[in-house]
């Protein structure tokens, strides 16, 4: 019996070659396209899962609340906190800091600028990486050893053993490799190339190591056996009030308990949580749901497709179903069969997707750069998911039609009332045609958002010049400020700059700075924040801001400048005048809103105060006002901000350079370079590169948006082409009449066009609600956005509605054509 359903299958798939190719077809794209996304999906989702006892690994997170500023989160603490949480929290088993530190390793002759994570002696404890060379549990017990990944080794060793040779880092003590561990895998937040003990930085840390005020770690935790996370995690906002300090600054007084809230994110979790940085750039479970609803509605429309086909051609089988019924087959037997053939199609289909996948998967790995793998064998869940996944749709493509026609009254149709089968199966047909274009318009539809918004950030006004601007990046902090002004100076006095200026951050960089201001006669309590940053002279004309009030700092203005600040330590109790100071500052129009001024005009002039010392006040005096810019990603609001000289806290250097001989600048820019920090290789990148890598990760889902939509659409038009060719089948006598009547190829065009228009065009009034609800409350997570634009949910109907007459035009026009005495003698 059952090979009688296997040859009965493999000859109706071979007499209807057509459907049969279409229906594999459709099956085999919408099942890759699915594993494809899943595999990213799974991706997502396994992040720092390797490690052992992950679930009681935490990182400790921080949310800012601070006056007039909006609820801010970040992942960086406090570097005296590890310590507290050990001897405060007796559910702490160990903790860890992560010190991220720019190097300059010199091997060969040659200077190399690194990037290298210090990190205290617990880490490898805590986090049990793979040491392909060296031991993990002694590899940083030594204050002058290294750890480096393999391609660190590679690198700077080549094909020698790196493990006992030595590295000159930062013309100290040589450093010994005592370990070699594989390059990060893609599913981890770490990024991690050169790693460090703590103790080799505890010199630069020495006076800070102790200081509450000095956020620039990360500080991981792991729990003893047993300890509920979350708990803990509830608790740890009341222990850290009583725990930090207040501090003491020239710029007020900071209650660290009222103003930061902590709280542990598990490790598996870090990933999956985008409003905080990372060292790799996070996601959210909100993508990774999109993406996974994007494989279930491409696998919904390949399951339509199939299960509209295998309906179609089953109405046509309605004979050979009654010739069986009479001749003793049972319903079940029926529904067997049926049932068996949609299987070997889709077994046939799910065979072919696996090899488009392994053929997709190495371009797609690239692309995402992540290392996906995809291997039936050795993965437990992925086989019998596949198989299961083909079940369901094999099941569901033949169960209908295997159920229909099983039921057929045989005597009915052997006496020609077979013309009246499957009306009902006709209009649910529709009904999924409806569904699939439905699915297809909205993926069209937010593609187009998705794209729409990543253009409108690459291409916004930012407020400043990034074309043609160099930033000088990891300026040297340990230089003197006179070195500072002479390297400036030196670089705006080059033929091909127009200006050069020092700043403490720079757009795109994710520093924040913020410090606390109050205008005359406000009580303490009303206390504002702004974004504080230290700029040089030409600070404005290097980065192209335009002046909308007032004037520029002026280096002939000796007031203008800042005087150094006083250390509070240093100052005894009551000395007023060491603790008060005065200078020039420019705002930003945010600045004005905040600090409640009537227009930028109305700011120039006025003073306010920095910092709520009861010893003495400091007063700044607006000088003048520069249009809002942005200092992140369009992403974030712009915050309100003041702009002082300050020329002892620079990072960067900002050099405007001049359009034309940009190359021959640069050459220049380099030399003056070498002459001032010959033992410095020089880190540089210009402003718009920097500026468009913000937006790396939303040209990628856009443009896997894109694919996926345009295999969606795909396969609804296989379909579609798949029901065209069946109903001119079906109606070719109805099309022989019509022509002996009179009617031209393009009115037979016209009729079966008009037939397939009609559930294109319900589809788009269900798919524009649909998607203008999701699309805007997905826009609404940007600080600036587009508008949902009508024209754009027109223009995707009529992508559709002219995809659908392309399909099926193109079929009805061959069959129109064909001669009526042919189509007359059909059947």
């Amino acid at each position: 019996m059952l090979k009688n359903y296997l040859m009965v299958a493999l000859r109706n798939l071979l007499k209807h070659k057509l459907y049969s190719a279409i229906n594999v077809t459709g099956l085999a794209v919408g099942l890759a396209t699915c594993v494809l996304i899943l595999l990213f999906v799974r991706n997502e989702t396994s992040y720092d899962r390797f490690f052992t006892d992950n679930d009681r690994i935490y990182q400790v997170a921080f949310k800012a609340q601070l006056p007039g500023r909006q609820v801010d989160h970040f992942a960086a603490s406090m570097l005296p906190l590890a310590a507290a949480m050990k001897e405060g929290l007796p559910e702490v088993e160990m903790t860890a800091r992560v010190i991220q530190n720019s190097v300059v390793i010199k091997q060969g002759g040659e200077s190399f600028s690194e990037t290298a994570r210090a990190v205290d002696p617990d880490f490898f404890r805590i986090f049990d990486f793979t040491f392909l060379r060296g031991d993990r549990m002694t590899a940083l017990d030594d204050p002058n050893s290294i750890v480096l990944t393999e391609s660190m080794a590679r690198k700077y060793f080549k094909d020698q053993d790196a493990l006992g040779q030595t590295l000159d880092i930062d013309g100290s003590a040589p450093a010994k490799v005592t370990g070699i561990i594989p390059d990060m895998p893609s599913n981890t937040h770490f990024d991690l190339e050169i790693i460090r003990p703590y103790a080799a930085v505890a010199q630069a840390m020495r006076g800070i190591e102790t200081n509450w005020g000095a956020v620039c770690c990360e500080t991981y935790v792991r729990l003893k056996p047993g300890v509920d996370g979350k708990a803990l995690s509830d608790r740890m906002p009341a222990w850290f009030k009583t725990t930090a300090p207040t501090l003491n600054s020239p710029t007020g007084n900071v209650v660290l308990g009222e103003i930061f809230t902590p709280r542990l994110r598990n490790l598996k979790d870090i990933h999956t949580d985008p409003v905080m940085t990372s060292m790799r750039p996070a996601t959210s479970y909100a993508e990774i749901i999109t993406f996974a609803a994007v494989a279930a509605l491409v696998l919904a429309i390949a399951s339509i497709n199939f299960m509209n086909l295998a309906t179609a051609r089953a109405t046509q089988r309605a004979r050979e179903v009654s010739v069986r019924k009479v001749v003793g087959a049972s319903r079940s037997q029926i529904i067997m069969q049926f049932i068996g053939e949609s299987l070997l199609l889709t077994v046939i289909g799910l065979v072919l997707s696996i090899a488009l996948v392994e053929l997709a998967l190495p371009a797609y790995s690239a692309f995402l750069d992540k290392k996906l793998s995809f291997n039936l064998f050795t993965d437990p869940l992925l086989g019998p998911a596949l198989l299961g996944l083909a079940l369901v749709v094999g099941v569901a493509g033949g169960a209908y039609p295997a159920f229909f026609l099983s039921g057929f009254n045989p005597a009915r149709v052997l006496k020609g009332a077979s013309s009246g089968v499957g009306g009902g199966s006709g209009r649910l047909r529709m009904a999924l045609v409806v569904v699939q274009f439905a699915i297809s318009i909205s993926l069209m539809v937010a593609t187009s958002v998705v794209y729409g918004q990543l253009l409108y950030a690459q291409n916004k006004n930012l407020g400043f010049e990034k074309e043609n601007t160099l930033v000088l990046r990891g300026f040297p902090r340990s230089v003197d400020q006179a070195r500072q002004q002479t390297l400036v100076e030196a670089l705006a006095k080059l033929d091909g700059v127009v200006a050069a200026a020092g700043s403490s951050s720079t757009p795109g960089d994710g520093s924040e700075n913020n410090t606390n201001v109050r205008l005359p006669g406000a009580n303490p309590d009303q206390m504002l924040v702004l974004r504080q940053g230290g700029v040089d002279w030409d600070f404005v004309k290097a980065l192209g801001l335009q002046l909308v009030a007032g004037r520029e700092f002026d280096r002939n203005r000796p007031a203008d400048q800042l005087p150094p600040l006083a250390d509070p330590a240093q100052v005894p109790a009551g000395d007023t005048a060491a603790r008060t100071y005065a200078g020039a500052v420019m705002i930003n129009e945010a600045a004005v809103k905040r600090l409640g001024f009537a227009s930028n005009e109305d700011a120039i002039g006025k003073q306010f105060e920095v910092g709520a010392d009861d010893d003495g006040t400091n007063k700044l005096t607006i000088i003048g006002v520069v249009a809002d810019f942005h200092f992140r990603s369009v992403h974030d609001p712009i915050p309100p901000a003041l702009f002082v000289i300050n020329r002892d806290r620079f990072s960067d250097v900002l050099v405007r350079l001049k359009p034309g001989n940009v190359q021959k600048t640069l050459v220049e820019i380099e030399r003056v370079w070498r002459d001032m920090f010959p033992n410095r290789p020089l880190n540089r990148e210009f402003l718009d590169d920097r500026i468009q890598a913000q937006y790396v990760r939303e040209a990628k889902t856009s443009q896997m948006f894109a694919a996926f939509s345009g295999l969606a659409i795909l396969i609804a038009c296989l379909g579609l082409f798949g029901l065209a060719s069946f109903t001119a089948e079906r109606r070719t006598k109805e099309i022989g009449l019509r022509k002996v009547l009179g009617a031209s190829v393009m009115d037979i065009v016209r009729l079966l066009v008009w037939q397939f228009s009609k559930p294109v065009l319900v589809a788009n009034l269900i798919a524009w609600p649909v998607a203008w609800y999701f699309m805007d409350q997905w826009l609404n997570g940007f600080s600036f956005r587009i508008d949902l634009n009508p024209l754009l949910f027109v223009s995707a109907g009529a992508v559709a509605l002219l995809i659908a007459w392309a399909t099926v035009g193109l079929h009805a026009a061959r069959v129109a054509q064909a001669k009526p005495v042919t189509a007359l003698r059909y059947e």
